[in-house]
C-alpha cells in the first residue's frame, strides 16, 4: 500500500503540509502504524501501543484542521505523530521504567513534558523502550527485551533512549521524546545517525528533579530545524524550579536563520575519560570535522586552555581550574562569546555509514 507521505519527512515540513491540507493528520498516522507494525517485531522499539488512542487524537485533529478559520491557529506540531519514552507519565498508560518490577497501573496524569508535546499538537504515538530506569547506554532487560539498532539489527541503537532512536532512524515516527542525563539522547543519537542535544539544566521544566537535575528531557530528530523547534515547546521559564534558566529573548528556530555568531569557544575533548577505554579512530576524525566545519562558518580558530584527559569520577575533576594536564587532548577553539563542548564517546562506531541500509 503507498504511503501518502515520506517516514523521513523532517516533522517541520510535516505540520506545514498539515496546515496547508495537503495530508490528514488520520493518513499521517496510519502511516506510521504501519511502518510500526512492519518494522518493530524485529528492531523492538515500542514497549506500549494504544493505537485506538492514536487514531482517535488523529481524528481529532483533522477535524481541528477543517475548523480552524487560518492555518495559524493551529499550534505548532497539529497532528505530528510523537511517542514517548517509557520514563515518564501518560495519563492512561503504563510506565514501566523498563523495569519488571514496575506498577503497571495507568497513570493517572500526564507529566507536564506530555503535556507541553500536547499542547503542541503532537498526536502521542506510543511508548518506546528505555534501559532499566535509564541506567544504562543500552535496552535488554526482562521488561522491555532487546531493542535493536535498524542500520544493523546485530548492534546497540544505544540508549537509555533506545526506543526512541529506533524509532525516529527506522522512520517508525517522525521524531520522538528522548531524556538524557549522563548522555541517554546523545548515545542514541550517535548510534543510528540522529541529532540529539541535551538541554541544558533547568531549561525543561519537569514534574520532578530527576537525578539533581541533571537529567532532562528532549528529542531525537533527522534534522536541527526539527530539535530547535520541539525545544520552542518544551523550554520555558519556571520561578518554582530548583533551576530555571532566564525566559528567552529568541525562539530557537528563528535563530537557525540568523548570522553565524562570532567569538563562540568550543571545548572539544577528544580523549575518553576513563582509563582503558580508547575512542574509536572515527569518533575523533567526526569531531575534527565538525571543527573544521564550524571553522569555516566563522573564520576564528584560538587555542585557549587545556583541560585534564581523566576526571576523578567521585563527582570532582583533581585538576579543575590547573593548567594542561599532561597528555590531555582538551582544546579550545574560539568560534563565540558561549563556551560549548563537543564530546564523542566510543559507543559512535555503530553510527551508520553511508554504504549501510535502514530495515
Amino acid at each position: 500500500m503507498s504511503s501518502p507521505i515520506d517516514p523521513f519527512t523532517p516533522a517541520v515540513e510535516l505540520a506545514a503540509a498539515i496546515r496547508r491540507k495537503e495530508v490528514s493528520p488520520v493518513d499521517v498516522a496510519d502511516c506510521y502504524l504501519r511502518r510500526i507494525d512492519e518494522l518493530d517485531p524485529r528492531l523492538n522499539a515500542f514497549c506500549h501501543r494504544a493505537d485506538d488512542d492514536v487514531r482517535k487524537a488523529a481524528a481529532d485533529a483533522a477535524d481541528a484542521v477543517a475548523r480552524a478559520a487560518s492555518p495559524d491557529d493551529l499550534p505548532p506540531f497539529h497532528g505530528v505523530p510523537l511517542p514517548v519514552k517509557d520514563l515518564v507519565d501518560v495519563a492512561g498508560w503504563p510506565t514501566t521504567h523498563g523495569s519488571a518490577g514496575a506498577d503497571r497501573t495507568p497513570a493517572p496524569a500526564s507529566d507536564p513534558v506530555v503535556r507541553r508535546f500536547t499542547d503542541a499538537g503532537f498526536v502521542l504515538l506510543g511508548k518506546t523502550t528505555t534501559s532499566e530506569f535509564g541506567a544504562l547506554p543500552f535496552t535488554e532487560n526482562e521488561a522491555l527485551g532487546v531493542s535493536r539498532n535498524p542500520w544493523d539489527p546485530r548492534r546497540t541503537p544505544g540508549g537509555s533512549s533506545s526506543g526512541a532512536g529506533v524509532a525516529v532512524a527506522a522512520g517508525m515516527a517522525p521524531l520522538a521524546h528522548a531524556q538524557d542525563g549522563g548522555g541517554s539522547i546523545r548515545i542514541p543519537a550517535s548510534c543510528n545517525g540522529l541529532v540529539g542535544l541535551k538541554p541544558t539544566r533547568g531549561l525543561v521544566p519537569h514534574a520532578t528533579v530527576m537525578v539533581e537535575g541533571l537529567a532532562t528531557s528532549g528529542v531525537l530528530t533527522h534534522c536541527v530545524s526539527d530539535t530547535a523547534a520541539a525545544l520552542d515547546v518544551l523550554a520555558s521559564h519556571d520561578p518554582a524550579a530548583w533551576w530555571s534558566p532566564p525566559a528567552r529573548r529568541e525562539s530557537f528556530a528563528d535563530a537557525l536563520a540568523a548570522e553565524a555568531p562570532a567569538g563562540l569557544r568550543v571545548g572539544v575533548l577528544t580523549d575518553s575519560p576513563v582509563a582503558g577505554i580508547a575512542v574509536d579512530p572515527a569518533c575523533t576524525t567526526a569531531v575534527d570535522l565538525t571543527l573544521r566545519t564550524l571553522e569555516a562558518a566563522t573564520a576564528s580558530s584560538t587555542p585557549v586552555f587545556r583541560c585534564p584527559r581523566r576526571t576523578n569520577w567521585s563527582g570532582r575533576s583533581p585538576h579543575c581550574g590547573t593548567s594542561a594536564a599532561r597528555g590531555s587532548r582538551w582544546r579550545i577553539r574560539t568560534v563565540s562569546s558561549h563556551t560549548t563542548a563537543l564530546c564523542v564517546t566510543r559507543h559512535a562506531r555503530s553510527t551508520p555509514g553511508p554504504t549501510r541500509k535502514r530495515c
